[in-house]
């Protein structure tokens, strides 16, 4: 059974929530790496160094972006890569020469599970997911990265645009031609307790060539803020 692709985080107690998965997790990693040779084990310790360097971007990112979360907790996280079978596909025109899957995605040499969105020759592509955000969310906002896939020659005025809309209203948007990772978070308006839309769409701008656009951990995070202490007030 996979894990859902929205997930409640649980608040109480946080001990408790996370140390016991965290050490089965680490418990079967260790079994496995047992049985590498010596090249696998070459090969897992850059991709472990990749991952921490990864999670280094994200914080940094955040604290570049001047992101406080000083009294909020996450409660909620939704992995659109997760929900991309029961998202919806569609064209803004016609889909012609329009891709939309996932897989694995390589820009800059670095490779990253991602959502590929060649747009069409002519329109948008769009994916479209329905979402219900918790009622507890106080802070709802959304991280991303976008990149062009290794070996495109996008050149000159070759662009390709990257969009998010929520409820049919554009929430961000950029324009990329270099093969490499460009990683973003953005605030979102709180839908907390409601139904909302929330479309990623990618355009050529009049020349889809070589526009192998694709999204990495493309994820919606809810967040809580945690009560008032009133003795800490005083």
């Amino acid at each position: 059974m996979t894990a859902p692709a929205c997930t409640d985080i649980p608040s109480q107690p946080p001990e408790i929530y996370m140390n016991r998965p965290r050490q089965e997790s680490l418990d079967a990693v260790i079994r496995r790496i047992h049985d590498l040779n010596e090249q696998s084990l070459l090969q897992l310790s850059q991709y472990v160094g990749y991952l921490k360097w990864q999670e280094e971007l994200w914080q940094s990112l955040l604290e570049e972006e001047g992101t406080d979360e000083t009294g909020f907790a996450l409660v909620w996280k939704c992995d659109l890569l997760e929900l991309f079978p029961s998202s919806r596909h569609s064209a803004t025109r016609t889909p012609d020469l329009m891709e939309v899957r996932v897989d694995t995605a390589s820009c800059g040499l670095v490779q990253q599970p991602a959502l590929w969105q060649h747009p069409p020759v002519e329109g948008s592509a769009v994916v479209e997911y329905d979402l219900h955000v918790p009622h507890d969310v106080d802070r709802l906002r959304m991280q991303f990265a976008i990149g062009i896939r290794d070996g495109a020659q996008m050149e000159d005025d070759n662009f390709c645009a990257f969009r998010v809309l929520l409820n049919g209203v554009r929430i961000w948007s950029s324009t990329k031609q270099s093969c490499e990772w460009e990683r973003f978070v953005t605030d979102l308006p709180n839908q907390a307790g409601q139904h909302a839309v929330l479309q990623l769409m990618t355009d050529g701008l009049g020349n889809s060539r070589w526009n192998w656009a694709v999204w990495a951990e493309p994820q919606l995070l809810g967040y809580a803020a945690f009560p008032q202490d009133p003795a800490r007030e005083k």
